[in-house]
C-alpha cells in the first residue's frame, strides 16, 4: 500500500511528542458491502480491499485499526453490523462528529493516520474528512490524512 500526506491538513487538531501516541490506522467504510441479511463483522462486511489492505498496514505497524462508517461511527473490525447503505451527507457531520468524538474519547487515542482518497479521486469523501476532522478538534486527537495512491 503507498500513501502520502494529504496537503495541508495534516497534524491539525493536535501533535504529540514522538513515542507517546495511541495510534489507530482508520480507513473510511465502502459502498461495496456483502449483501448478507445478517449481522457481519465490519471486516467482512465491507467488501473493498483497500479496508484489508489499511487493516494489514495497522497489524504490521503494531497499530489499532479502525473503519470509519458515516453510519455507525468507527468500527473494530469485528464489530458485527447489519446490511446498510448510507452515504454521509455535509448536513449530518456536525451531530456525527460529536459521535465520533465520544468514541475516540472512549478508545484513548492520541493520534489518528487517516487512509483515504483525495477529494479530486472521490468527492463524496468530503463529509467523511470534514467529520473525522470536526471530531478529532473535539476530542484533541492527533490527525494526519494519509492519501491513498491510485
Amino acid at each position: 500500500m503507498t500513501s502520502t500526506s494529504a496537503n495541508g491538513r495534516a497534524g491539525r487538531c493536535r501533535d504529540l511528542p514522538p513515542g507517546t501516541a495511541t495510534l489507530a490506522f482508520v480507513t473510511p467504510c465502502s459502498a461495496e458491502k456483502d449483501a448478507a441479511g445478517a449481522p457481519l463483522p465490519a471486516i467482512e462486511r465491507y467488501t473493498d480491499p483497500r479496508i484489508r489492505e489499511v487493516e494489514a498496514a495497522a497489524r504490521q505497524a503494531g497499530a489499532d485499526f479502525l473503519i470509519f462508517s458515516g453510519e455507525f461511527g468507527l468500527l473494530e473490525a469485528s464489530t458485527p453490523i447489519p446490511h446498510y447503505d448510507h452515504l454521509l451527507l455535509a448536513e449530518e457531520v456536525r451531530e456525527h462528529a460529536s459521535q465520533v468524538a465520544r468514541q475516540l474519547r472512549q478508545r484513548g487515542l492520541d493520534r489518528i493516520l487517516f487512509f483515504t482518497a483525495g477529494l479530486e479521486k472521490d468527492p463524496l469523501l468530503g463529509p467523511y474528512h470534514d467529520c473525522l476532522e470536526q471530531a478529532c478538534e473535539l476530542a484533541a486527537v492527533g490527525l494526519t490524512f494519509m492519501e491513498l495512491a491510485a
